[in-house]
């Protein structure tokens, strides 16, 4: 079982040339302000592995984070607030998907359960399918919902994607954290 807590930051990178190949990868994508960076620093039981803004759209690059000898956890830029007019992000995250689920062993997409799915979610869905990659909806902030919102969020996602796992998720209560972690390590273990 990986130690999340060990985590250790490795290289941010814009390019495909720098990309690590070297090691099993998950990685961690979603909206700008979805919670990306609090998660992450939750499930590695760190609150200064990753900065985190108050501003959408800081994560620019493609950061690798060491979780032991056998795999990176990857932060991927949150897409629809990035504006930076010398990277291109979708460019970016193409070459990055381009991996393929050789390195790439899961693909945790980052939702905001108090809100609908955008079009830019559903074209991240899609890219992300495309690429032959497993994907996983994590959807954060449950502790903003009651009882009758998480039952309607639950039904919504199971009739819509009903092959996908879903992840509900609060980084400050600690909730969910634990069925991620098992996944991780599952996807690990899993051979080429």
């Amino acid at each position: 079982m990986i130690n999340l807590a060990n985590s250790q930051f490795v290289k941010s990178c814009a390019s495909k040339k720098d990309f690590l190949t070297d090691k099993k990868q998950v990685v961690f994508l979603g909206r700008s302000n979805v919670g990306k960076s609090s998660l992450i620093n939750a499930l590695t039981n760190n609150k200064k592995l990753v900065y985190v803004s108050s501003t959408p759209g800081r994560t620019k690059l493609i950061s690798y984070f060491s979780i032991g000898e056998l795999a990176y956890l990857v932060d991927a830029p949150g897409y629809g607030y990035f504006k930076d007019g010398s990277l291109d992000f979708e460019d970016m995250i193409l070459d990055y998907f381009s991996l393929g689920p050789k390195y790439i062993k899961r693909v945790y997409l980052l939702l905001d359960s108090r809100r609908e799915l955008t079009d830019d979610d559903k074209k991240a869905i899609e890219l992300i399918s495309s690429y032959g990659l497993k994907i996983r909806f994590v959807f954060t902030k449950l502790d903003k919902l009651n009882m009758s919102e998480k039952a309607k969020l639950m039904k919504r996602i199971e009739d819509n994607f009903p092959d996908i796992s879903i992840y509900l998720t609060s980084s400050s209560k600690k909730i969910g954290l634990d069925k991620i972690i098992s996944d991780i390590n599952a996807a690990i273990k899993e051979r080429d």
